[in-house]
């Protein structure tokens, strides 16, 4: 985290939680995603006290999903997974498959958004990795 989390509940979790207060006395249906780039897994109990419904992006390459999952069941929902700098563009479409695969297997898909942890249409990333997912979706999700 570029902060840390103590400064992170000093200075941050309040307002956002009163934002979010605000936000569901209007309408107490809403659900709240919270984004943020990279490692934020020591404030994700928070987001969850106040009110968080779910992560975006769960970045492989930084956190660990399975473990979140065991920590806080399928709240809050987990957006991505599928890493965008390594998976995606580094690897074979046979690969792709077998992380969907992994990721329907250790996550269920109560509270999964299964995606690309970030935009994939960069020239980085092979149209057959991004066909590959697709299959692997349908088949497995």
């Amino acid at each position: 985290m570029m902060i840390s989390p103590a400064t992170w509940r000093a200075f941050f979790k309040a307002r956002l939680a009163a934002i979010i207060g605000a936000a569901r006395a209007i309408d107490p249906a809403l659900r709240v995603l919270y984004h943020s780039d990279g490692y934020f897994e020591p404030i994700i109990g928070d987001l969850v006290e106040i009110g968080v419904n779910a992560i975006n992006p769960l970045q492989p390459e930084y956190m660990d999903a399975a473990q979140i999952r065991r920590a806080f069941g399928a709240r809050p929902a987990l957006w991505g997974t599928v890493g965008r700098q390594t998976t995606f563009a580094l690897s074979t479409p046979a690969q792709i498959r077998q992380e969907v695969r992994e990721r329907v297997e250790t996550l269920g898909r109560a509270g999964l958004v299964l995606c690309p942890a970030y935009d994939i249409d960069e020239p980085d990333v092979p149209a057959g990795n991004i066909a590959a997912f697709l299959e692997a979706v349908r088949q497995y999700g």
